[in-house]
């Protein structure tokens, strides 16, 4: 389990720190890979006991993998067994981070906290680079390091660090102190993206945060958001709607119109396509949406079962939602839900930015359902330090 934790945290820091894409998936084969696929072998019981904890979660899980796996009969990809690999590496992400949390669940959750640091530390490096060494005017999208240099997906990952970052405060005065540095620069980064999704991401999950503790802090906090949102759009407001909608809802109703062509089986995973509407005939290779997506390649019960997921997920962290690690889990999720309406549409690719708002979420949802009944979830209202 020990190279299980150190290719969680891998996954976790690499996808910034890492000098190229290839170092991070080769260092993720010898790291999480092998060492799940190890695992999942010599404890397959436990997986057994995860399924047992939560049948309905683990039914849908397994049972939309099996239907990707098995739309690789159909798929138009120039190589189907690819996309079965890529469909089983999920898989063997998801239940490694399961065994992970059913025998060292601590290690779970003290991984997003180091995670936060890390990634916060990679938000100020890339500022730094971006606006200071290359000169790049305050108006570009920020670029960040490493696998987060896509303006819009590396603003949706530094999302998730400052929803992480809201429930990991230190108690100490320098710590704290600290801790508010790194969280601005996370902040930064997301703004500097200039994604307006990942900014309603971000208040999706801050708004939901807030909404879990209740009382009178849901008052002041949603006044202090509506605050920051009207000065934000009364000073960026060119910013905001230079961009228009970007075609948003052309997409959306050219991507229904692909998925009832064939509504039962899909396109198969790994096919490439292009969504073509009528004000841009060159047409976008992805639908920008991740349940549009899932219609066009799985069909009609590929997107059953993922909405399933989801909805089960949810009630899962909505459960827990009284522990650190549930609203954990559930600002994760919120931020993933938003994000998946606008833009990671690529789900079987290898790790990558995309796997922090698809994957992930639903991989701490199992690491919440593997945790030891003899494990007590920490109270929401002590913060993790």
């Amino acid at each position: 389990m020990l190279l299980i934790t150190g290719g969680y945290l891998w996954f976790l820091m690499g996808i910034a720190w890492a000098s190229s894409n290839k170092i991070y998936q080769q260092a993720l084969v010898v790291l999480l890979w092998l060492p799940g696929l190890l695992a999942m072998m010599l404890f397959h019981q436990h997986l057994l006991g995860v399924w047992r904890r939560n049948r309905v979660f683990c039914s849908f899980l397994l049972l939309f993998l099996t239907w990707a796996a098995l739309s690789t009969l159909w798929t138009g990809a120039e190589e189907p067994a690819r996309e079965l690999k890529r469909v089983f590496y999920v898989g063997v992400f998801l239940a490694s981070l399961a065994l992970l949390s059913s025998q060292y669940p601590e290690r779970i959750w003290q991984g997003l906290a180091v995670a936060c640091a890390g990634l916060a530390l990679a938000c100020a490096a890339s500022i730094y680079l971006f606006y200071i060494r290359d000169a790049q005017p305050l108006s570009a999208r920020l670029e960040g390091i490493g696998q987060v240099g896509h303006p819009i997906l590396g603003a949706y990952v530094m999302t998730l660090v400052v929803i992480w970052g809201a429930r990991f405060k230190p108690s100490g005065v320098w710590q704290s102190f600290l801790w508010g540095v790194l969280m601005l620069f996370a902040l930064a980064f997301v703004l500097l993206g200039q994604s307006r999704g990942a900014m309603v991401a971000l208040i999706a999950g801050i708004s939901a945060l807030l909404l879990l503790r209740g009382g009178r802090v849901v008052w002041v906090g949603g006044t202090v958001i509506v605050l920051v949102c009207w000065v934000g759009y009364e000073l960026f407001a060119p910013f905001i709607l230079a961009r228009g909608l970007s075609y948003r809802p052309e997409i959306f109703q050219a991507s229904l119109d692909m998925a009832m062509q064939n509504p039962f089986l899909g396109l198969g995973v790994g096919t490439d396509y292009r969504v073509v509407t009528f004000n841009y005939p060159e047409g976008f290779d992805h639908t920008h949406n991740g349940f549009t997506h899932v219609a066009v390649e799985l069909g009609l019960p590929g997107v059953l079962l993922w909405i399933g997921l989801w909805l089960s997920a949810f009630h899962i962290a909505w459960q827990s939602r009284f522990s650190a690690e549930g609203r954990l889990v559930f600002g994760t999720l919120v931020v993933s839900l938003a994000a998946l309406q606008f833009d990671a549409a690529s789900l079987w690719g290898t790790p990558r930015a995309e796997w922090f708002i698809v994957w992930l979420p639903l991989a701490l949802t199992l690491a919440l359902i593997a945790q030891p009944h003899s494990v007590r979830l920490r109270p929401a209202c002590i913060e993790v330090s």
